[in-house]
């Protein structure tokens, strides 16, 4: 019985011990973590549309985000409020003291011109930019018209199936790394593009993704030369394009 007693003595001071070792380990723990990971450096890359302190303030946006390891948890950890314009951001640690956040901006993929500036829309047709600057590997887009033009708010037609099309249309151009100088978008919703001397007639929405993807196939036969490639008649029983030089 004595026995017994000392066996549960002895457990139950190893029991102790280990939970005060648990503990202490917990408190060292913590300890580093508050203060060894005080945030000092903050780099912000791959950001046009935003300031490097917007960026900033948006991401160390409550109490706590004095700690890089609380920040760079955070993020991983639970969904980042939503940006206008911003795709997705990575936030990384770098040492201690220093995070770094990677910018995703949601591309330009089209302007159109309105009271003589360049009213740049994104990927969902919201307004990114209203300027007079010419910014490379946007194209133009003609045949549309926006009676009030607003940042960050989406492009006003009266048409809404005009700009869903115009929007596809853009995207999958996009998707084959297509660069127009300019889109056409005509009143019989056809549409034509322009790349350098060569005119790709699209026409209208039918089979509008399977047209683009005989574009991106036939682009570097034409390279060099100056004409018209018809694509508008094209359908899967009609599979005749024809380019018409000029």
């Amino acid at each position: 019985m004595i026995r017994k007693n000392r066996k549960k003595r002895a457990r139950r001071k190893r029991l102790l011990l280990i939970l005060l070792v648990f503990i202490l380990l917990a408190a060292v723990a913590v300890l580093i973590a508050v203060t060894g990971f005080k945030l000092k450096k903050v780099q912000v890359s791959g950001n046009e549309l935003y300031s490097d302190q917007q960026i900033k303030d948006s991401v160390l946006n409550d109490e706590y985000s004095w700690n890089t390891l609380y920040v760079v948890l955070k993020y991983r950890l639970f969904k980042m409020k939503e940006i206008p314009f911003i795709e997705e951001m990575e936030i990384e640690l770098l040492a201690p003291d220093e995070i770094h956040i990677q910018v995703y901006e949601k591309a330009m993929i089209g302007y159109i011109q309105a009271n003589d500036r360049n009213v740049y829309f994104d990927k969902d047709g919201f307004v990114v930019e209203i300027s007079k600057r010419k910014i490379e590997n946007v194209p133009k887009v003609d045949g549309i018209e926006c009676r009030k033009v607003i940042v960050y708010e989406k492009l006003n037609l009266k048409d809404e199936q005009a700009l869903s099309l115009l929007l596809t249309f853009s995207q999958q151009l996009m998707k084959y790394e297509l660069v127009p100088e300019m889109i056409a978008f005509r009143e019989d919703r056809s549409l034509s593009a322009v790349f350098g001397k060569v005119k790709a007639e699209i026409g209208d929405s039918e089979y509008l993704v399977e047209k683009v993807m005989r574009l991106d196939a036939i682009m570097p036969q034409l390279k060099g030369k100056k004409g018209t490639l018809h694509l508008e008649n094209w359908t899967p029983l009609t599979t005749d394009i024809i380019f018409e030089p000029d």
